[in-house]
């Protein structure tokens, strides 16, 4: 079994679509960890563009969306073993990506200072960041047993869902 101090090894691996979330311990405090550091993470990149009060509603809403959307997905495939594994590997890379995207947006924002529409620069510069996550979450579904289209539906899906939609409605 996987030790706790292997497992940013692994999550560096599993961002590189070369390594699967078995690679990571099946541990229940590491998984609260994540779903904290992903809700925290979440909180931070939409406090840049929302309000503080929706910023605080977005981080946990999106990751009780994403860690009850997928463990029920994978109940359906009964693969309810590779839950908390899948969990961590989901929430951990998510926070990374979250994080790397709050940076990126300092970035882009002092790179193209006002007048320039700087926000929708921003966004669509920071596309490609949504569209990495949309892999590797499926890549993360395959390892867990899902098939190729539902893998990628489920992970568009939630992308879409908490990018796009519920970012929107939180505005």
């Amino acid at each position: 079994m996987p030790t706790v101090p292997e497992t940013p090894k692994a999550l560096f691996n599993i961002m590189k679509l070369e390594g699967s979330q078995f690679s990571l311990p099946n541990s229940m405090a590491l998984l609260g960890a994540s779903v904290v550091a992903y809700a925290i993470a979440r909180v931070g990149l939409h406090a840049l563009d929302h309000s503080p009060s929706a910023a605080l509603i977005d981080g946990p809403l999106v990751a009780v969306v994403l860690a009850g959307g997928s463990a029920l997905f994978l109940k359906l495939y009964d693969r309810g073993d590779k839950i908390v594994q899948t969990l961590i590997a989901l929430m951990a890379t998510g926070a990374i990506m979250a994080i790397a995207s709050i940076l990126l947006h300092f970035v882009f924002a002092v790179a193209l200072p006002p007048p320039l529409p700087t926000d929708r620069l921003v966004r669509f510069l920071l596309f490609p960041v949504a569209i990495w996550v949309v892999f590797m979450f499926a890549f993360l579904y395959r390892h867990a047993g899902m098939r190729t289209i539902p893998a990628f539906a489920l992970a568009i899906t939630y992308v879409i869902t908490s990018d796009f939609i519920i970012a929107t409605l939180l505005k």
